[in-house]
């Protein structure tokens, strides 16, 4: 069941341009026009996370869990998840999936309502 779920992004060789990109697009979609800075780190775990300071239509800082999907794209999580992007629109992976997270916290397809 766990190879159904995103898991933790360990390796960021040759994938920080993709991070960005994403991230880049997620913003433009559910924000509008921001500038970007990117500061990514490694957890105690070998998890990659980057922390985004954003400016624009838009001001403040969120934290992404960088994340493989399933189906072979990556994810970026953002930490916390505004309520919005959960409940509304979900979060894009480069594959195409949707993600949120479920009322427990945990990692869930996104399934549009309506």
């Amino acid at each position: 069941m766990s190879d159904q779920f995103p898991t933790p992004l360990t390796d960021l060789r040759r994938r920080a341009p993709v991070a960005r990109k994403l991230i880049s697009a997620m913003f433009s979609e559910l924000v509008g026009a921001v500038e970007l800075v990117y500061d990514f780190y490694r957890e105690w775990n070998g998890c990659w996370k980057v922390r985004v300071s954003f400016s624009g239509a838009a001001n403040g800082r969120l934290e992404f869990t960088l994340l493989d999907t399933p189906g072979g794209g990556m994810l970026a999580m953002p930490r916390p998840l505004p309520e919005r992007w959960r409940t509304s629109t979900g979060i894009g992976a480069t594959d195409g999936s949707r993600w949120t997270l479920d009322k427990s916290g945990n990692l869930a397809p996104f399934v549009p309502v309506g």
